[in-house]
């Protein structure tokens, strides 16, 4: 078999596969043949390769062979290849037909193969379809034909004028194959939606909305162990927002929670996020994964004064190479979003890392988080103006009050700055815990010098970071006779796409749907078998403005109570912005809930593309998962304040 050349292998084109379609051997199966295609393409050798992923190196070649076929949509078959026991190519019967008496089995592909010997009677089929002869008919989600009796007769007739008698396939079996020619009809009829519509007596088709052109102790090496958690910040904080006649207005919101995940080994943080909501959910926490793994955009900066220490900075960014790069172990503590089944299905599936649970009433067993949060207060919230102290009787809120003048509160988009330049600024400052080193400088030499082995997130995750999420199981919907192209409904609206809309044949079958939480304009859609549909596009103008999943469902819930109603032609995000501004100089939760829509508007907005490194290797360990039930009552820490 010739060797197929590593350096020609694009796995950027190949289309995705989604694991958690597949059963769990074929999971298994299908994991090892992505880790050995990828060391392929890193230049592993093939005993590398046979030992570490178990996959024979002749298999690669197949695999490979397989991938780079085109699929009947114009792509590479690329991961969808790899599926076991799937075929790239339709089956080819060779062997004689046999004729069968009381059974339905032993003939599969004789009629391709008929059709395959007699191209007249193809033509017979297309005829029969042009000009309507056979027609379709839609009853719920079932498809089924009109005229076949016809059909049937007018085929045999011309398969005896081609020679076949009563010894030859059809005419020798009992049901003369009215079923495969109804099955190949049906599905000739239905490979575009414009001849499905039309068998089925639709005048016109109508346009798909989304098609429209339109605007720890002990622990050495780096990412062997991580801690996450989450701090309400203790500073109020305040918006600049213009209403709809263009002034400015100025509102308080409530306070904001602070997410993220600290490296044990080095004391840096990963990565980080701010939550408006008054408690955080599981999306929030794979939301911090999905920033921890990804290359970190470090914001610019408009504060007069403000800037970037020379010896910081974000891990990933003066590190490309730990980019994308998973951890061992993870440390929660027994908050329900770190508990629940998404999140944990993430930590433990997805990342293959074991969870550490607990133990419950005691924070010292994840002291590097709990000190990290214990700096942004003393270093940074304590400081600023209309901080809310430690509690209502501290005599630093009394002092930074500052009274009833908003002015003076810090604005959410100036936390947002001064938040990423203490991160900044914390990897550049000497740890006594790291023997006077910075964070930065301890994960360059573990990087760099000690060569710690990095085990790295698979490449078809790292181009679409939504796959952390959990699927959602979506219909297709549409109909043929009135000419509705097929769709999926999504928390109310309709989404589809160019592939979408032409593929009539998946009317009634389900989708595994992948979305981002935080911006649910567009939707990852795959098939049931697991392979890559594409992009699904929300109809109207859902999908002008970036908005969440769970804005969605408050939009629609103020409609239910009727109080929110938007025209055909009014953007439903701008028209609940209205509707929250009116309560939200009175009403702080109405002021965060405008915050959290304009955050969500501005992150949409912003450019996410981030290329991706070489992809690096690392050895996995293996552990338990302890978990610990009941809640966590916080205590004071043992170890001593501060990290200078």
């Amino acid at each position: 078999m010739r060797r197929p050349a590593s350096e020609a292998l694009d796995l950027k084109r190949w289309p995705a596969v989604s694991p958690a379609a597949l059963s769990a051997p074929a999971r298994v199966v299908f994991l090892k043949r992505v880790q050995a295609i990828e060391q392929y393409v890193q230049g592993k050798g093939g005993r590398h390769i046979e030992e570490d992923s178990g996959v024979a190196l002749r298999t690669v070649y197949r695999m490979i062979e397989r991938a780079l076929r085109i699929h009947p949509d114009g792509r590479p078959w690329g991961y969808r290849a790899l599926i076991p026991h799937g075929r790239v190519k339709p089956y080819e019967r060779t062997s004689p037909v046999r004729r069968l008496a009381g059974t339905n089995a032993g003939n599969t592909g004789a009629f391709q193969q008929l059709l395959g010997r007699f191209e007249i009677l193809q033509n017979v089929l297309r005829d029969a379809i042009r000009d309507r002869d056979v027609l379709l008919e839609q009853v719920g989600d079932r498809m089924r034909l009109r005229g076949l009796k016809r059909l049937h007769t007018r085929f045999l007739e011309a398969c005896r004028a081609e020679g076949l008698s009563a010894k030859d396939y059809p005419l020798n079996q009992d049901d003369k194959a009215i079923r495969s020619l109804s099955r190949t009809t049906r599905e000739w009829i239905l490979t575009r939606f414009a001849g499905a519509t039309r068998a089925a007596g639709a005048r016109r088709e109508k346009p798909a909305s989304a098609l429209r052109a339109n605007r720890e102790v002990g622990i050495t090496e780096a990412f062997d162990t991580v801690e996450f958690d989450g701090h309400r910040l203790d500073v109020r904080l305040k918006i600049l927002d213009q209403d709809p006649f263009g002034q400015e207005q100025v509102y308080e919101i409530e306070r904001i929670w602070l997410l993220a995940l600290i490296d044990v080994a080095t004391r840096c943080i990963l990565g980080y996020c701010l939550c408006l909501n008054r408690e955080y959910s599981r999306f929030e926490v794979i939301r911090t994964f999905e920033r921890s793994l990804a290359p970190a955009r470090p914001p610019e900066l408009t504060l007069p004064g403000l800037a970037y220490v020379a010896g910081g900075g974000f891990v990933s960014t003066i590190l490309p190479e730990t980019a994308y790069t998973c951890w061992r172990c993870i440390r929660f503590d027994n908050a329900r979003a770190h508990l629940a089944a998404d999140s944990l299905d993430v930590a433990c599936e997805l990342l293959r890392s074991v969870v550490e649970v607990g133990p419950v009433y005691s924070p010292d067993e994840r002291p590097f988080i709990e000190r990290f949060f214990g700096t942004v207060t003393t270093c940074l919230t304590h400081r600023l103006p209309g901080t809310t102290g430690h509690n209502p009787r501290d005599v630093i809120r009394a002092l930074s009050d500052p009274k009833g003048d908003l002015r003076l509160v810090v604005g959410l988009d100036e936390l947002v700055e001064l938040l990423a330049v203490s991160v900044w600024n914390y990897h550049g400052t000497p740890h006594e815990g790291l023997g006077g080193r910075t964070p930065l400088e301890a994960m360059t030499w573990q990087v760099r010098e000690r060569g710690v082995m990095l085990r790295r997130l698979p490449e078809s995750l790292q181009r679409h970071l939504c796959l952390l999420q959990s699927p959602h199981r979506c219909r297709v919907r549409g109909n043929v006779e009135r000419g509705d192209k097929p769709y999926v409904s999504f928390y109310h609206v309709r989404y589809t796409s160019m592939d979408l809309a032409t593929a009539a044949h998946l009317i009634g079958r389900d989708l595994h749907i992948y979305y981002d939480a935080d911006d649910v304009r567009t939707l990852r859609a795959f098939l049931p078998d697991g392979t890559e549909l594409g992009e699904l596009t929300a109809s109207g103008l859902w999908r002008v403005t970036p908005h969440s999943l769970t804005l969605r469902r408050q939009v629609f819930r103020a409609k239910r109570l009727r109080k929110l109603n938007w025209s055909e032609h009014e953007d439903p995000v701008e028209a609940y912005l209205n509707y929250r501004r009116r309560h939200a100089k009175g009403s702080r939760k109405d002021a965060t809930e405008i915050a959290r829509v304009k955050q969500q508007i501005a992150e949409g907005r912003a450019a996410r593309d981030v290329p991706a490194p070489p992809p690096i290797d690392r050895k996995t360990k293996d552990a338990e998962l302890p978990l610990a039930i009941g809640p966590v009552k916080p205590k004071r820490l043992r170890i001593p304040p501060g990290y200078a």
